[in-house]
């Protein structure tokens, strides 16, 4: 139950990113379309001053070491999180609900609420990280490279780029250095919607995908300890 606590941790804290959707690559001309690297710089820098925002993230297999598989959660600037994490658990998907509160992680698996110190989750992932604008998102599409702006998908623009596996290890354990991946950036505002990123899989499997979309941007959130 502990490893387990500490797995759900890991997952839900992430945060990550990240629903993916289907390719966008609209009709738009390519002069009509923003510079690639000046737009993930703007969108850097809008998602460095975000307080507060709701994530959903969905993977379609076992991640490496972190059996993740759908996490519904708001998380603050401060690293506080509260939400809901589907793990894969011997065979089986099992929902877990779960608070993250100072130096807390607070989760329901069966019965009542349990505790784990949230500096063990924190051997997988930093939760404070997510919208640390040094260390988080922000880092993330400030250090990417290549990009190049596929279109405009609805409201946000589509952009494919090269990450780092350090800057992306704040939504994905365990990504390769260079992984190519996808984020959609709004037109309107620069914030990050949603991304997806190719993850490598448990046990040496097939690589799978990590999807995640973003919303509620700056809404208030009242987080207290169940």
């Amino acid at each position: 139950m502990r490893r387990l606590g500490t797995a759900v941790a890991a997952a839900a804290l992430t945060v990550l990113l990240a629903a993916a959707g289907c390719k966008g690559g609209g009709d738009d001309d390519a002069a009509d379309l923003p510079d690639g690297g000046e737009l993930l710089q703007a969108a850097a820098d809008e998602m460095a001053q975000v307080e507060t925002v709701a994530i959903q993230l969905e993977a379609d297999t076992d991640l490496a070491g972190l059996p993740l598989r759908q996490v519904d959660c708001v998380i603050t600037q401060a690293g506080a999180a509260q939400g809901t994490a589907q793990v894969e658990q011997l065979g089986q998907r099992v929902e877990v609900q779960f608070v993250v509160l100072d130096d807390t992680f607070h989760y329901q698996l069966l019965g009542g609420w349990q505790e784990l110190p949230l500096a063990e989750a924190t051997d997988f992932y930093d939760p404070s990280a997510v919208l640390d604008p040094q260390r988080g998102l922000a880092n993330l599409l400030r250090n990417a490279t290549d990009p190049t702006v596929e279109g405009r998908d609805g409201d946000a623009y589509e952009v494919t780029a090269t990450f780092g596996a350090a800057d992306l290890a704040v939504l994905v354990p365990g990504a390769a250095d260079g992984t190519r991946g996808t984020v959609w950036i709004g037109v309107d505002r620069p914030l990050l919607h949603r991304a997806r990123f190719p993850v490598p899989a448990a046990g040496g499997g097939e690589p799978g995908t990590l999807s995640a979309s973003l919303s509620d941007f700056d809404q208030p959130v009242d987080i207290t300890a169940p």
